[in-house]
């Protein structure tokens, strides 16, 4: 059995609405909660003005596999925490900032950020470990559903004529 531990991702960016159902998809699969009591997604209730926020106390290696993969295939951003499970892995914070590869960086249990010394001499200058911070601390955009393309409408009510 893989050690489960307390997670949460952020998910935001621009996602049209006929992509949506894939997200919800992936939702479902590592079914998360909106908020540490437990309280079931709902696909209909999405955030006004934020980045979708998704949570669970017991996620296995602290990863959202699904909704992770799912993500990164939209082209959406991410921010997942993990708590660590002693001698298996440390709690980190993993970021997709959107295309590309996501990137990982150590955190407290209480999701602060922390540098080792050899990344602190790896940088080399308090410009670069501010830098380094400042890209830690990102924080994902808005998650926007759009309608889908005019143009793929405009293509189908040609066809329908």
């Amino acid at each position: 059995m893989a050690n489960r531990v307390p997670a949460h991702i952020q998910i935001g960016g621009v996602l049209s609405r006929g992509r949506y159902p894939e997200l919800i998809s992936a939702i479902a699969d590592d079914d998360p909660a909106i908020d540490w009591d437990g309280t079931p997604f709902d696909p209909a209730d999405l955030p006004a003005t934020g980045p979708l926020s998704l949570m669970d106390h017991e996620v296995a290696e602290g990863r959202f596999d699904e909704i992770e993969q799912c993500c990164r295939l939209l082209g959406l951003s991410y921010v997942r925490w993990r708590a660590g499970y002693s001698g298996s892995f440390p709690s980190d914070r993993k970021i997709c900032f959107g295309p590309g590869d996501p990137e990982t960086f150590l955190t407290t249990e209480e999701d602060t950020l922390i540098f080792s010394i050899e990344r602190i001499r790896e940088l080399g200058s308090m410009e670069a470990i501010e830098a380094e911070y400042a890209r830690a601390s990102f924080p994902p955009p808005p998650l926007t559903i759009v309608d889908d393309d005019p143009a793929d409408c405009e293509a189908v009510e040609t066809v329908h004529g």
